[in-house]
């Protein structure tokens, strides 16, 4: 983006520009100031590079340009532009705890982070390999903003008791995100056998 710089005053100026604190994280101006003599313009640009992240959100952002003059007094002004910024889709998802160990069952969360800049829906599902295990995640369709986790309960029960040693099986969410890929995210439970117990 172009700035056009007027100096409409009888004295020559250095001028400062500059975006708004929350943009500058993804924007940035070259030169920062330029000096202007009397009745003169000069031109400075405005870069914009959003990250792959949740900030700033997908669409229309509305951006400050602020050009400060030295001197006293010093004065100012503001001009305004807009930028589009495209979707981008991303999520990540993991099991808390990652692996517990337990006679019979065991109760999970399920975090859906958004690391885009839209907001998501997921499918919720679970698989189990092994076949021992009675999985279940509830809800089964969860949504979160840019920058946001959504939950689910996974509660993991075996089929039958064991009874000497341990066990290991693996825990599976499958998370199918609209717009996005399939997330298959993966822990454990340990059985624990019943003899021996108190």
């Amino acid at each position: 983006m172009q700035v056009h710089l007027t100096n409409t005053g009888p004295d020559p100026c250095e001028v400062a520009v500059a975006v708004p604190a929350g943009q500058r994280d993804w924007s940035w101006v070259h030169p920062e100031s330029v000096g202007i003599g009397p009745g003169e313009e000069s031109v400075v640009a405005v870069f914009f590079k959003p990250q792959c992240g949740p900030n700033p959100t997908a669409g229309s952002h509305t951006v400050a340009v602020v050009a400060q003059a030295s001197g006293e007094p010093a004065p100012s002004a503001t001009g305004q532009g807009r930028i589009d910024v495209g979707p981008w889709v991303d999520a990540a998802g993991i099991l808390d705890p990652m692996v517990a160990h337990d006679v019979m069952g065991h109760t999970y969360t399920f975090n859906l982070e958004n690391r885009g800049n839209v907001p998501i829906q997921a499918t919720l599902s679970t698989d189990d390999p092994s076949g021992a295990l009675q999985v279940d995640v509830q809800p089964t369709q969860v949504r979160a903003d840019p920058g946001e986790t959504a939950t689910a309960i996974v509660r993991v029960q075996a089929r039958k008791k064991l009874k000497k040693g341990e066990q290991r099986y693996r825990v599976c969410v499958l998370a199918k995100v609209e717009g996005g890929s399939e997330l298959r995210i993966e822990g454990a439970f340990y059985q624990r056998g019943v003899k021996g117990l108190k």
